[in-house]
């Protein structure tokens, strides 16, 4: 895998955060400290079940060896990596740490502690079916694939809201339906997935699949993109409620079929 910049190289504002315990066989990382350019999880890194959050490690807007993060580390990282809003940002940020009952730091990995913020019914990650405490973390290629196959239907070659409603319920259909609180992640991450590398008119256009495809397979940010638009809370809320209403919408034209 290349590992050429997908970001305008830059200096590196906080290189003392993402330097501990990233370390490559043959000695230092050559990117570490110096810019935002890729550099995929080296033995000894973690990463969770999040695509957003692994690729922000492994750009450095993390650190990059996913562990000892604190919610002000996650906030910026969202804000500098992203684009998302300072409130939208510190709502996920410490959000999760009150989720995961952790209120200083977590490890990227700490994530993946089943229902807790990871949950079944995941686009790209197979359900925790053997009682784990800890649910897959690698994304599962078959569903990666199913997921850009379902994309397109609004408008070629993009993933809309609308095909994220139908994804959804054909998920939750595969797997079962997901709680309330769960339910509200799952919207959530595709929402902001579409908005964040959707671009302003995400909206309405969606995001074009090859982007999403890369950015959850590889975990790394699309070559030559970057955020055009800040990310708020009030737009984000928006799209995932056109989401939850489409769902709901969806799901009574449609006879209800049993999880396999």
């Amino acid at each position: 895998m290349s590992s050429s910049p997908s970001t305008p190289t830059k200096s590196h504002p906080s290189a003392h955060s993402s330097t501990n315990g990233h370390e490559h066989p043959q000695g230092s990382c050559p990117v570490t400290g110096k810019t935002y350019d890729f550099c995929p999880a080296q033995a000894g890194d973690v990463r969770s079940p999040c695509p957003a959050l692994n690729a922000l490690a492994n750009h450095g807007y993390l650190p990059r060896d996913g562990k000892n993060i604190g919610p002000w580390d996650l906030v910026h990282g969202l804000k500098n990596g992203y684009r998302i809003s300072t409130l939208l940002a510190c709502i996920l940020s410490f959000g999760s740490m009150l989720l995961l009952g952790q209120y200083r730091s977590l490890s990227l990995s700490d994530l993946a502690r089943h229902n807790m913020i990871e949950h079944n019914a995941s686009l790209v990650h197979k359900d925790d079916r053997n009682g784990a405490e800890y649910a897959p973390c690698k994304v599962n290629r078959k569903l990666l694939e199913a997921l850009c196959a379902d994309g397109g239907k609004v408008v070629p070659d993009r993933m809309t809201l609308e095909d994220a409603a139908h994804i959804r319920v054909k998920r939750e259909v595969e797997c079962g339906v997901l709680d309330g609180v769960h339910a509200e992640i799952a919207r959530g991450e595709i929402v902001i997935a579409i908005g964040v590398l959707g671009g302003k008119d995400a909206a309405k256009n969606g995001v074009t699949i090859s982007a999403l495809h890369d950015w959850m397979q590889h975990e790394r940010l699309p070559v030559g993109w970057k955020p055009d638009h800040t990310q708020g809370l009030y737009q984000t809320y928006k799209m995932a409620k056109y989401v939850r209403d489409r769902m709901k919408e969806i799901k009574a034209q449609k006879p209800p079929v049993e999880s396999h």
